[in-house]
């Protein structure tokens, strides 16, 4: 026992020895990481700033073009917060949709475009008072206007099915929509406002024994890990091919837009449905 007990004693002090070059070396060794990992964030957040004052020069130039040719800009949709609190129901399940904790009280009015950060989600299939669904941009019976980003081809964007490629129909078989490209709903169907992207080209076969060209896209949006969306509510008085979709732009406070963007005779006709 006694042997044991010196033992200890002698070897502690080098334990603790250990203990405290290993944390030193694990420090360093963290702080070369954290280091580099200031490096990278730096140089990201230069390349940022140029690209901010590049777009800043270019909505300059757009305001000098516009005051120019005497165009208005456009009003501006109004913007609400809201949660998914259900996805589909089973398998059985007809519409690929999801259920969100907002309705027609707060301006989701069935046919109000939903979005993310990322892109289009869908739109309002059915309202209630204080909750609604959204019909996703996969399912067979979505259908919304877009035009590429880099061609400016229009044609509609239709969804094929849970996870499956959307289909853009109608497209013109004189022209060349190019696979990697963005493609911004267009305005043009009066449901989803000018420039909300929307998916990306994912391949474009043409085929001269075919009347249009064959093109599948794939959404830009999350839709099978959705948690929070943003509801698209136009401003009062106004429809949807006449506004665009602006989304750094703050509502302008000069305009009467009521929240939900409806009549007090359009609540009643909808509550009365």
């Amino acid at each position: 026992m006694g042997g044991l007990e010196l033992a200890r004693h002698v070897i502690a002090p080098g334990i603790w020895l250990k203990n405290q070059l290993l944390s030193v070396w694990n420090d360093y060794v963290a702080l070369g990481d954290v280091a580099q990992e200031n490096i990278r964030i730096r140089e990201e957040l230069g390349y940022l700033k140029q690209e901010r004052v590049r777009l800043r020069e270019d909505l300059k130039e757009l305001e000098r073009l516009r005051a120019l040719l005497g165009i208005p800009p456009a009003p501006l949709w109004e913007q609400t917060g809201a949660r998914v609190v259900a996805g589909r129901f089973g398998p059985q399940a007809v519409l690929n949709s999801v259920m969100i904790n907002k309705g027609f009280v707060e301006g989701a009015l069935p046919g109000a475009p939903v979005v993310t950060p990322q892109g289009l989600v869908g739109k309002i299939y059915h309202a209630a008072p204080n909750s609604a669904n959204v019909l996703l941009l996969n399912d067979p019976s979505f259908r919304v206007a877009v035009i590429g980003q880099e061609s400016r081809v229009r044609g509609i964007l239709a969804g094929a099915g849970a996870g499956q490629d959307l289909e853009v129909l109608y497209v013109a078989p004189n022209t060349n929509m190019n696979e990697g490209e963005f493609l911004i709903c267009s305005g043009l169907d009066g449901s989803v406002p000018k420039g909300v992207p929307a998916a990306r080209v994912s391949k474009a076969l043409y085929d001269r024994d075919t009347l249009f060209p064959r093109i599948t896209a794939t959404p830009l949006a999350l839709l099978d890990s959705l948690e929070e969306i943003v509801l698209l509510v136009p401003p009062r008085g106004q429809k949807a091919e006449d506004l665009v979709f602006l989304p750094d732009a703050e509502p302008d406070s000069g305009g009467a837009a009521i929240p939900g963007g409806i009549t007090d005779e359009e609540a009643a006709k909808i509550i009365s449905e």
